[in-house]
């Protein structure tokens, strides 16, 4: 009856051990919630400029600049729109892909090193102005 119990206890812990290494898994990318302002965007690249509220940016710090691969994103009154269009509040002018309008935006990001340099994605854009 106590190696039965010990047997218990063991596939326990191993089976918790493997459901806690099965969440921790390092090939699963995990968004991080960011809020600032989108100070460039290009609707023909899906690409912005970002600053995140409350990051410290050295002088010769240049703009960090996100992908935005979102397929769905949420305009200001919380409205999700699934149809794949480039979220409205980082559109330009009629025939001007560029903007520079200021925006403020909440950007679920994944941020992915590569030995040129670090590459910043967009996977969900919530806009709140």
């Amino acid at each position: 009856m106590v190696a039965f119990s010990l047997a218990l206890v063991a596939v326990g812990l191993i089976g918790g051990f493997g459901a806690a290494k099965l969440a921790d898994d390092p090939h699963t990318a995990k968004p991080e919630l960011l809020v600032g302002t989108v100070t460039w965007s290009n609707d023909e690249t899906r690409s912005i400029a970002f600053e995140e509220d409350g990051a410290l940016r050295g002088p010769l710090d240049g703009d960090t600049i996100y992908s935005v691969i979102a397929e769905s994103w949420q305009d200001v009154r919380g409205t999700l729109h699934h149809d794949g269009t480039y979220p409205t509040c980082l559109v330009g002018e009629e025939n001007e892909p560029d903007s520079m309008d200021r925006h403020r935006v909440e950007l679920e990001v994944l941020h992915r090193d590569t030995r040129a340099r670090p590459q910043h994605i967009a996977v969900h854009v919530h806009c709140l102005d």
